[in-house]
């Protein structure tokens, strides 16, 4: 019974640290973008997604692409790395791929673009001869 006790209680508290591992708020991501502590930004969205608006900074890279382009990320494995799509479908699977690759500390941006875009935080449009 003691051997259960301490399980759940780990598992309990280790639960809230597994999720924040996981996404990265807008606000907190909003926060770091202005500062001198942001991570690295990769939208794995379509390119004709990307155009009609992305978070400053953030690199483009179809999820298909992924694993073929990792190399050319420009990040360590080791650094701090946050993925988002539309809705959080392809940043999930851009994240497991990373992650089998030896990407360590990778995040997904809660809610994606859907919700950034809904907060009314400023995304970056380009033209489509940019």
């Amino acid at each position: 019974m003691r051997t259960f006790r301490v399980s759940l209680v780990c598992a309990l508290f280790s639960l809230p640290f597994a999720v924040w591992a996981q996404d990265v708020s807008r606000d907190e991501l909003a926060g770091r973008m202005a500062s001198h502590d942001a991570p690295a930004l990769l939208d794995v969205r379509t390119p004709a997604e990307y155009r009609e608006g992305h978070l400053a900074g953030a690199l483009n890279v179809p999820v298909d692409e992924v694993a073929a382009r990792n190399g050319a990320l420009g990040v360590k494995r080791d650094q701090e790395l946050v993925i988002y799509c539309k809705s959080g479908k392809r940043a999930a699977r851009a994240r497991d791929t990373l992650q089998s690759l030896g990407y360590t500390n990778v995040h997904l941006l809660e809610g994606s673009a859907d919700a950034w875009r809904a907060d009314g935080r400023p995304l970056v449009h380009e033209s489509p001869n940019h």
